[in-house]
């Protein structure tokens, strides 16, 4: 009882600061939000022997409030600190509530020059330093299926600047000139990644800078560092890990007549070892990328041509971090089939399940899937990888039709397990067309279709050792305000899986250890319907269902459908 008092206190006093926010230079506000979810699920297996171990059915939910409250001291220094209150449906009496401290920093601005900013951050730097790719969620979502992907992205922090959430110090500042040089902007952190427990897991730091020189608007200059390192006599063992990063950045930007191009390269190296091991290797390598684009501003049209060279020992850990956590267990029906095996992670999981995806950088390489990113598990920084891509991008301004094409074709720079060179090649196309826009309805009503194609292949002269996998994705989307403020939601997915692949077994250096075959022949379909209530911009209330099935002809694994309903009512302040 006494912790819903508290409880009721602290949310009838955010109530009461409404009337405050409204006031020129307070030094406290109150920021944060709330949800509920509600949700019912049923499982169908399919097996030769029926299953009779597995639940069928479960039901869940949650109520969250998150309250931040903030505090400007005076006017260079703010404080941020925000608690989340978290009710499990099925709890009362105060069972099942938790207390957790969401976000905690201090920020400021001394001189007037230097920005400094303690506690938790979002830190980003290069694609080949420290970033969030996201290489595995589905591209270019519909509508529906963001309800609960940014809900999994609020709660990670995963913000549209692929930041990672860390927890440490960092600083930033600039320097202007008045000739040949516009400004040099310097920034630079600490944060720990691994804490020490005093006995074999030593503390784990990573550092970085990063400074940007601006020449003019036509050419801009950078350096990116990061270094993930354990710091020594934290535990007994002198055995230390280090892996350093180095890149240089150049782009230049052109007008040519009515059209603009730009030119993005970046060029790095990588080293990864362990100080005392004579049984680590010691890794180093490079990589070039470069990244050309014409802008036709007349017909709104972008055209890219790509280059990429990533070496096989090419590793860094903030940029080869995955958002999703392959080796995690789904929260939902995590175990099926009499033999109670481990549910595979589905579309389903990819878009809702927050106990797969990862808060912050992993102190080691993950490892990446591949049904859902064979080519570039880790995006861009994907180690191994030659070759070219191409993009185009066009945006039509009246009328909001947005269509993007992409296509890469990559290999392999090592042959792995074999001789032969393993090739990718992937095109996506995706088409948004608001025709509330192209007619001028008052409504909303738009159309959301795309298309992602993989194929892996290699040839060898000993056919054990080829490969041939592909992947079809195609996804359909609409959004119709069929009443003010009321819409209906729909998408759908499907995703067939058919061929064979070797998936690499990596010990804690990286290494391979040996070479799995797995074989395909798998279909992956979801379908969902929805229907949402929005107040505002930020506040909705949906009630939504959504159909998952996975089939795998080839594999010991029953197939199983998920039926799901759900309630959402989300409150962003």
């Amino acid at each position: 009882m006494r912790i819903y008092k508290y409880s009721i206190l602290i949310i009838l006093l955010a109530m009461s600061t409404t009337t405050l926010l409204a006031q020129k230079d307070r030094k406290i506000t109150f920021v944060g939000g709330a949800r509920s979810l509600l949700f019912n699920n049923q499982l169908s297996v399919s097996d030769t022997v029926p299953d009779t171990t597995s639940a069928k059915k479960n039901n869940g939910g949650y109520a969250i409030i998150d309250l931040g409250i903030n505090i400007n001291p005076n006017k260079n220094t703010e404080i941020m600190g925000m608690f989340r209150i978290r009710n499990e449906y099925g709890g009362f009496w105060g069972a099942g509530v938790q207390f957790d401290v969401r976000q905690l920093w201090v920020k400021g601005i001394i001189a007037n020059s230097v920005r400094y900013q303690i506690g938790d951050l979002n830190l980003k730097q290069s694609e080949f330093s420290l970033y969030n790719h996201h290489a595995d969620q589905i591209d270019s979502m519909p509508e529906v299926f963001k309800l609960q992907q940014n809900i999994v992205n609020y709660d990670k922090f995963y913000l549209n600047n692929h930041t990672w959430r860390m927890q440490g110090a960092n600083v930033d500042f600039g320097l202007t000139f008045n000739k040949f040089i516009e400004e040099i902007n310097f920034n630079t952190f600490i944060a720990r990644i691994n804490a020490t427990n005093f006995a074999s897991t030593p503390d784990r730091l990573m550092a970085g800078t990063s400074i940007h020189i601006i020449q003019s608007k036509n050419i801009q200059l950078g350096y990116n560092y990061s270094s993930v390192f354990d710091v020594k006599g934290t535990i007994a063992d002198n055995n230390v890990f280090n892996n350093t990063i180095n890149t240089f950045e150049l782009k230049l930007n052109k007008n040519l007549g009515n059209q603009n191009i730009n030119i993005n390269t970046e060029v790095g190296t990588s080293n990864y070892n362990y100080s005392a091991d004579t049984l680590a290797p010691k890794l180093n390598d490079y990589f070039i990328h470069s990244l050309a684009t014409l802008n036709f501003t007349k017909i709104q049209l972008k055209a890219s041509v790509g280059y990429l060279n990533v070496g096989p020992e090419f590793r860094s850990i903030g940029a080869q971090s995955k958002d999703v956590d392959y080796t995690a267990t789904p929260n939902n029906f995590n175990r099926i089939t009499n033999n109670q095996y481990i549910r595979p992670i589905n579309l389903l999981d990819l878009i809702s399940n927050d106990n797969i995806y990862s808060r912050t950088i992993s102190s080691s390489l993950m490892g990446g899937s591949q049904l859902y990113n064979n080519a570039m598990p880790y995006g861009i920084a994907t180690f191994n990888r030659l070759g070219m891509y191409s993009k185009i991008q066009y945006t039509h301004a009246s009328t909001g039709i947005d269509i993007n094409a992409e296509y890469y074709n990559l290999r392999e720079i090592k042959g792995q397990g074999s001789a032969a060179l393993t090739s990718f090649n992937v095109m996506k196309l995706y088409a948004g067309i608001p025709f509330h826009k192209m007619f001028g309805l008052q409504k909303i009503l738009a159309l959301h279709v795309g298309t992602k194609m993989e194929q892996t292949s290699r040839t060898s002269s000993d056919a054990l050792e080829n490969i041939d996998l592909k992947t079809n994705q195609i996804t359909a989307g609409i959004r119709w305000e069929f009443v003010k403020n009321f819409e209906l939601l729909g998408g759908y997915v499907i995703q067939n899986s058919d061929g064979n692949e070797y998936t690499a077994d990596r010990d804690a250096y990286t290494s391979v250890t040996y070479y799995t075959l797995s074989t395909y022949k798998m279909n992956q379909q979801i379908a969902s319907v929805g229907v949402r209530y929005n107040f505002n911009p930020k506040i909705y209330l949906c009630a939504l269902y959504q159909n998952s099935t996975y089939t795998n002809k080839i594999a010991n694994m029953a197939d199983y459908k998920i039926n799901q309903f759900g309630l959402i009512y989300n409150i962003i302040l």
